[in-house]
């Protein structure tokens, strides 16, 4: 515990001043394959997001729905990490998704907005739920297919599976009282 103080005294001078005093003992780095298969699950919700767009707005045979998709989600992604990650305690380290060291290879450290990272991360919580009714509207209006039901189930239990998954993480993260994608925050 005193070594964990004096790391967090230490990385205090670096980190947004409304960071500073909230942080909690948690671990101090996770394992890559802990990484790996938390970012592969939410890969894997976005393509499939992508792919459940594609027949829902088409031009010209191009879904128009999933080029905005797609830009939507690099976009944001790029965002939170500028503005979250920037200023966390993992800052150039393996948080639980491994998005500090993505931000410390593309960011200035603080050089984001924690009021602007709380806003991008209701991405989490606003696009399942719309792309779900999207894509059961469609579903319902155009009698789709097994195939695009069964991606429709699919992305629902991705999307129930990632509750538990990110709680594990956040529950055992240093900034979960006060990172604005905390699914545990003020615990």
């Amino acid at each position: 515990m005193k070594s964990f103080q004096f790391l967090i005294n230490k990385l205090a001078k670096y980190m947004y001043p409304c960071h500073t005093n909230k942080i909690l003992p948690g671990r101090n780095s996770f394992s890559i394959l802990w990484i790996i298969s938390e970012n592969t699950l939410y890969i894997s919700i976005w393509i499939l997001a992508g792919f459940l767009l594609v027949p829902v707005w088409q031009f010209a045979g191009i879904s128009i729905l999933t080029i905005v998709w797609a830009a939507i989600v690099i976009s944001i992604q790029l965002a939170l990490k500028k503005h979250n990650c920037s200023g966390c305690y993992y800052y150039d380290k393996r948080c639980h998704l491994g998005w500090g060291k993505i931000s410390s290879a593309l960011f200035e450290q603080d050089s984001g907005s924690p009021e602007l990272a709380q806003k991008l991360s209701l991405f989490y919580i606003v696009s399942p739920p719309l792309i779900a009714i999207v894509s059961i509207s469609y579903a319902l209006v155009e009698k789709a297919s097994i195939g695009f039901l069964g991606m429709i189930v699919l992305y629902i239990v991705l999307n129930a599976i990632t509750f538990p998954v990110r709680r594990k993480g956040c529950a055992v993260c240093a900034m979960r009282a006060t990172c604005p994608g905390s699914s545990v925050a003020n615990s």
